[in-house]
């Protein structure tokens, strides 16, 4: 899958914005643009502007874009230096904040290399059975989004009691070597909670942050999932994403905020 074909981001006639249209596929559970679709569609613009790789990207999430509007991302280089550009891309709809990513590009040459997390022992993905949740209608970017269950648990989670969890994910086609198909598969922050805290648990976006390691090409991708706190209603957790030959992918962060699905 191409991720600027499936986001259906275009350039306007406005130097440094793009139109991103908040079709059902890009939205989660209550009819608003998935965080993982933003900071996606933000990262395709920060490096179409930049022609610079991402380096990291965080999101704020101000109020939801809803399903049939028509999003505007402005992208602001605040600076551009030797290796790295700093930029800023807000999203709006109708002049409303809907949105606010900061994110770096850029990339540097020096000779160490290292991964020092830790890949999860479960079983690979070939031969799994998809993953479905439990007592819900998979729909908008869920539809798209391809799970496989790694455990006989009914949420087909791995979990642990340290707030470990981790699924199989992939997107029609396989996952292409960008950072923007990392952002659309490292959203799982609520698909832990389900594991963790309860079946119908749901953590929806206060942000969304991906760090880059090394994107590449690969069929699956292991969303390591760790809700590392819960309090005052909100989730906080990290998802390491592996290649399923164990190369550390990239490190998505979220905080969410805690409710039962359908209420």
């Amino acid at each position: 899958m191409k991720i600027e074909e499936f986001l259906k981001l275009a350039p306007s006639a406005t130097s440094g914005e793009w139109l991103l249209p908040v079709r059902r596929e890009l939205c989660g559970g209550r009819d608003s643009i998935f965080g993982g679709c933003a900071l996606a569609a933000s990262i395709e613009v920060a490096e179409r502007e930049t022609r610079r790789p991402l380096i990291w990207a965080t999101c704020q999430f101000v109020r939801p874009a809803r399903l049939d509007s028509v999003v505007t991302l402005s992208c602001v280089v605040s600076a551009a230096g030797r290796a790295v550009s700093h930029v800023r891309v807000t999203g709006t709809v109708a002049g409303e904040e809907m949105f606010i990513c900061l994110l770096s590009t850029g990339q540097r040459s020096y000779p160490a290399q290292a991964t020092h997390a830790r890949m999860p022992d479960v079983p690979g993905p070939e031969g799994l059975p998809p993953r479905y949740i439990l007592g819900t209608q998979r729909g908008g970017i869920r539809a798209t989004l391809v799970e496989l269950a790694v455990t006989d648990d009914p949420t087909g989670i791995m979990r642990s009691d340290d707030g470990r969890a981790a699924v199989w994910i992939s997107l029609p086609g396989g996952i292409p070597a960008n950072a923007s198909a990392l952002a659309l598969i490292g959203d799982e922050v609520s698909t832990g909670t389900s594991a963790v805290v309860h079946p119908d648990a749901q953590a929806p976006s206060v942000d969304n942050t991906l760090r880059v390691v090394h994107p590449k090409a690969t069929a699956w991708v292991l969303a390591d999932i760790e809700v590392r706190a819960i309090a005052n209603g909100f989730a906080h957790g990290i998802v390491n994403l592996w290649s399923p030959d164990g190369e550390l992918l990239g490190i998505a962060e979220q905080t969410g905020a805690l409710r039962i699905r359908g209420k």
